[in-house]
């Protein structure tokens, strides 16, 4: 009878942990790899947490940070997921989980952002869900750091440190990519196939509750006021911005570029009234301060490839009147530029500077203009330029998805003609365990 309930103990157990192994696993993984596909988002949120915090830390700190977050969720958690370095990925991911649970806490006491950011713009998770989640989590992992190596692990030790690097060197090239050209996968409103031109008829059908109310700030005499859309004032105070005073602009908003409080975004995209144009690039600046200014000639180069086409290209800057007309001065730019708001222009296309490509209003691609041969606008000034830069972020990650499962599927075949090692299974009389429970592996 006892042996029998050691029996049953001991299949629990191992159910137990390959459960949440698989879990706690996965969980790891999709925030790891939502935070690597697109690490401008993840920079933009940690930035949010130290401008609450009134701390001023550099980019290339708060990105650094970004890649090694990504990078140590991703691979812990999918090596837990194997059962690969059993102690040490329980390890690893609990050091995570010091720092995660606590922070949970805070927000979910003092909401300072909307959002923990912990899926990045894939699945946004409420500050309250967020803590209850990273408090089973460490539960989970707690748990596992006493059973974990009971249960065999997928790759023996033989090839486990191998497993590791692929996996490290695959979640950096998709962070790498993410950064220098544009994410692999767009969670974003604006994201490519998606028509800028928005329909009206949508928002009256809405939800009225949802309705987004705005503000427009104007200046006049070194006075700043607020205006509601019925009570804007005459031409001689000079427009500020737009503020969403309640309401959401992810539900029927889209991009608005507004002067003078009105929207003229369609009037930039039909500029005849009825139909959009054909072709069209748009040049997203948030930061203009920080934009190399050898840009300006690329920028000057795609205007007069997509004038010879019929379309045109607009820039939209993120900054004052005074960052605008800086812009115009040192770019000779014979382009049209909009100030639109900060958050729009990093929403519509990530990096400090970007070019995106639309046919009729419709986004159909986006990359950093910092990945742009400036050779090719010369090259392909006759031909299909258009074509010719547009990245194919989903060929692209297929591809190195395949590249990452097929290789993963070699070494564990490879791994099938090594030895492997026994776990260590829980001793069923305390500490006199028979010599087939208290084999220890060699898995650290």
């Amino acid at each position: 009878m006892e042996k029998s309930n050691t029996t049953l103990r001991r299949r629990l157990t191992t159910a137990a942990v390959v459960i949440l192994r698989i879990v706690i696993g996965a969980t790891f993984i999709l925030s790891g790899w939502a935070k690597a596909i697109d690490p401008w988002g993840t920079v933009y949120k940690i930035t949010e947490y130290l401008d609450v915090w009134d701390m001023d830390v550099p980019r290339a700190l708060v990105t650094s940070f970004t890649f090694l977050l990504s990078a140590w969720e991703f691979v812990w958690g999918a090596l837990l997921l194997a059962g690969t370095y059993r102690r040490v990925s329980v390890i690893a991911l609990l050091l995570c989980m010091a720092g995660m649970l606590p922070l949970s806490l805070y927000i979910a006491i003092a909401s300072p952002v909307a959002d923990c950011g912990c899926f990045g713009d894939m699945l946004i998770v409420s500050n309250t869900g967020t803590f209850i989640k990273n408090v089973i989590i460490t539960a989970a992992l707690i748990y596992l750091l006493a059973h974990n190596t009971r249960v065999r692990q997928l790759y023996t030790t033989h090839t486990q440190w191998i497993v590791g690097g692929v996996l490290t060197f695959y979640i950096l090239l998709i962070a790498l990519i993410g950064y220098n050209i544009q994410p692999l996968v767009d969670f974003r409103r604006f994201s490519p196939g998606t028509s800028l031109l928005t329909d009206e008829s949508e928002g009256e059908e809405g939800d009225d509750e949802a309705e987004a109310v705005y503000s427009f700030i104007y200046t006049r005499d070194g006075l700043t006021r607020s205006f509601t859309a019925d009570q804007l004032p005459d031409s001689t105070w000079t427009f500020v911005e737009r503020k969403l005073e309640s309401g959401s602009e992810n539900i029927d908003d889209g991009l608005a570029v507004t002067v003078d409080g009105e929207d003229i975004l369609p009037d930039i995209l039909m500029p005849d009234g009825d139909t959009p144009l054909a072709e069209q690039f748009i040049v997203t600046i948030p930061q203009p301060y920080d934009v190399d200014l050898s840009f300006t000639n690329l920028i000057n180069d795609l205007n007069d490839y997509i004038a010879e086409r019929g379309g045109t290209l607009t820039a939209f800057i993120a900054g004052d009147s005074a960052a605008i007309d800086r812009w115009m001065d040192i770019s000779m730019a014979s382009y049209d530029i909009y100030r639109v708001e900060p958050n729009l222009i990093k929403e519509l296309a990530r990096g400090t500077s970007a070019l995106v490509y639309l046919r009729e209003g419709t986004v159909v691609w986006k990359r950093t203009l910092s990945s742009i041969d400036p050779a090719e606008t010369g090259r392909h000034a006759a031909s299909r330029l258009d074509e010719t830069l547009d990245p194919a972020p989903g060929k692209m990650l297929r591809y190195i998805n395949w590249s990452l499962a097929g290789l993963l599927l070699l070494i564990w075949l490879f791994d099938l003609l090594l030895p492997r090692e026994k776990a260590t299974a829980p001793s069923p009389s305390g500490p006199s365990a028979s010599p087939a429970s208290s084999t220890e592996s060699t898995d650290k």
